[in-house]
């Protein structure tokens, strides 16, 4: 076994044999910090004590965990946010195949190999770059290690320098890549339910039905059902006879309109598509076609490891959003799943990738990175569409695939359980370099898990729960499979009201939601953060899912419990939103307020009508304009009004 270890300013690279990384990352190579030769080797790094040994054909590698250690991250994980005593896979799977996915289940469906560890007051982030199925063991079979098995013998591994969360996330998204440049529209409410909403005039209707509740969303989605046969980049003209009319009149309403699009390819020897396709799909290792089963029967699976499949894909995006006006894709089923049971629900292990450079692949090796892969090609499509800031929503990833798409955590169970889960898993995933992430609002699978919740009476209230939880979420879209319909024309009159009301606060905060936008763009900070990214020496953080800060200025307590809360308020002054009582942290306070608020100090915080102030603060909004209180004037170009907070009070002022 050889060991390398190079250094730069963000990060060290620990290269293990002759490492040819199938998804290559940005790392500027600086001094050579050691080399080894040997079965086993045991070094140190930002006071981390990491050991390495081949075991036949895989690696293992280890690093000490401290008894007060915290380990956060590791992308889509069902577990406590803090992933001390859990044993986690790496295997990107569609998790409701099998059985509803809940709290433990494991895995879900992207793989993010990436964790941030704090130790004595210190963050230090660890990547492990392999698509492949790793298995991470923190704390569980060993009490005092984080174990990583890595089924191949050469790989690249990183340890990145903080000291803070924050710098970890700045850092490893520099060498991973920066996330996207969203268009706006992306952060404003959505609407789609499976398996598709039909005719096209029918899509028409309920975009004008939610506009007489003056909750008219900003996008509406299609999914399977505007295919013909379930065949890609086609559709059914009894149902949808003239697309491109139905989107001009979505666009006439300010509606975008994002059609789904799956990876696999009906294979179909009347088919264009098909046909187009031949000599870019995936393989056996006899050189057959791969062939799988999905929603349209056989099926087979663009190879999109190699670039002449990705450029014939993102050639079929192109022409796709041309001829039809279609305004974003959205990628599901791209983890990549087979529909073959005893395959787990995935392409057979031994179906063979090409690369550019010649090697060929065995899907065990680089499943992980099928979906980055895909969304590539289809982000490049959209570009050459003329799109931009494209817009993509993705179900799976890996490292790396917040350059190219949104993600949201699929096919979840409505309960009050799920409500937490999908605060964890949002929080969660912003600590793994995915910024832009979201929920189905509602959960999707079918009326729900009928142990936690009674169906008919509390599934108004347990929907303006998600609503309520998701109010700040990057993507924010309604989606459901078998319920009963949930557009808020549907529902009853209270409920509907209450989900209105998170719809237009959610709007208000919208000059400060795309300022974060923005901010994530430009150096990989989340928009939604746990309370531990902010208070990382604060213990009580790492125990918090149920409410979470918005940037770095507004902590959020969303009511999903009933008429009265606790919020953990960390160190610091806080100033009630609604109230303007201020706070000093750390504190348990109670509220029964139906949107839990709170202004950290030192912040400015911009709405659609006024700029609220607490403290010495500047923010940069996302058009350039710059709105900053230095305790004597305040400047908000564009703005004709301010509410300063101070001395224990708040007092408005008007611009000019």
């Amino acid at each position: 076994m050889r060991v390398v270890v190079e250094e730069n300013e963000v990060a060290f690279r620990i290269l293990i044999n002759e490492p040819k990384p199938i998804v290559n990352f940005e790392y500027k190579a600086g001094n050579v910090v050691s080399e080894f030769k040997g079965f086993a080797h045991e070094f140190r790094l930002l006071n981390h004590v990491i050991r390495i040994r081949e075991e036949g054909n895989r690696l293992m590698m280890s690093k000490d965990l401290d008894l007060k250690e915290h380990v956060l991250g590791l992308g889509e994980k069902a577990f406590e946010l803090d992933r001390r005593r859990v044993r986690v896979r790496m295997w990107n799977l569609d998790a409701s195949a099998p059985a509803p996915y809940n709290w433990y289940s494991d895995p879900l469906y992207a793989s993010i190999p990436f964790f941030i560890s704090v130790k004595n007051g210190e963050a230090v982030g660890f990547l492990v770059n392999s698509p492949a199925e790793l298995i991470f063991d923190v704390g569980l079979s060993k009490y005092d290690e984080v174990n990583v098995i890595i089924p191949h013998s050469d790989v690249e591994a990183y340890v990145i320098k903080g000291p803070s969360i924050e710098k970890v996330i700045e850092n490893y998204t520099s060498i991973t890549g920066k996330p996207l440049d969203p268009p706006d529209w992306a952060f404003d409410y959505q609407i789609s339910r499976c398996c598709g909403y039909e005719p096209q005039d029918m899509v028409i209707r309920i975009i004008d039905e939610h506009d007489k509740l003056g909750v008219k969303p900003t996008a509406v989605y299609l999914d399977l059902q505007y295919m013909d046969s379930n065949k890609l980049f086609t559709w059914d003209k009894s149902k949808f006879p003239n697309p491109r009319l139905m989107i001009e009149e979505l666009h006439k309403r300010g509606v975008k309109l994002i059609t789904i699009i799956d990876h696999w390819i009906k294979l179909d020897q009347g088919y264009e598509t098909f046909i187009s396709g031949l000599g870019r799909y995936c393989e056996t290792p006899n050189g057959e076609l791969y062939v799988g089963r999905g929603w349209p029967g056989a099926v087979v699976f663009p190879d999109f490891f190699n670039s002449k499949a990705r450029e014939w894909w993102s050639n079929l995006i192109e022409r796709w959003v041309k001829d039809y006006g279609v305004d974003g894709v959205w990628l599901d089923m791209n983890e990549p799943t087979d529909y073959v049971r005893e395959r787990e629900w995935s392409i057979d292990r031994g179906t063979l990738h090409r690369l550019d450079d010649g090697r060929v692949i065995r899907h065990e090796l680089a499943r992980n990175a099928y979906p980055y892969f895909q969304a590539m090609a289809t982000y490049e499509g959209l570009k050459k569409a003329g799109h931009d800031k494209p817009f993509i929503l993705s179900r799976a990833g890996y490292a790396g695939i917040q350059k190219y798409a949104f993600l949201w955590s699929a096919d979840n169970t409505p309960s009050q359980d799920d409500v937490l889960l999908q605060m964890q898993l949002m929080e969660s995933m912003s600590l793994s370099g995915v910024p832009f992430f979201g929920c189905d609002i509602g959960g999707f699978i079918g009326r729900g898990d009928s142990r936690r919740y009674r169906p008919y009476t509390d599934q108004g209230e347990l929907l303006v729960k998600y609503y309520r939880a998701a109010l700040f979420f990057p993507f924010f879209r309604s989606h459901t499979s078998s319920n009963p319909d949930r557009e808020p024309y549907a529902l009853r009159s209270d409920y509907a009201a209450a989900i209105r009301r998170v719809i237009e606060l959610r709007r208000s905060f919208m000059p400060y939601l795309l300022a974060l936008a923005t901010e994530a763009h430009e150096t990989g900070h989340p928009i939604i953060r746990p309370l531990v990214y902010h208070f990382q020496d604060d213990e009580d953080s790492y125990h918090i899912i149920d409410e979470y800060m918005v940037g770095s200025g507004l902590l959020y307590a969303p009511q999903i419990y009933g008429g009265e809360r606790s919020v953990y308020l960390p160190k610091g002054n806080w100033v009630n939103w609604w109230s303007c009582e201020e706070y000093r942290g750390p504190a348990w306070i109670k509220t029964n307020q139906e949107f839990p608020l709170f202004i950290r100090e030192n912040s400015v915080i911009p709405t659609s009508t006024e700029v609220r102030v607490y403290g010495y603060a500047t923010l940069r909004l996302r058009d350039g304009r710059v709105v900053e209180y230095d305790g004597k004037a305040i400047k908000a170009p564009g703005y004709s009004k301010a509410t300063i907070h101070e001395d224990g009070g708040c007092r408005e002022v008007q611009l000019t």
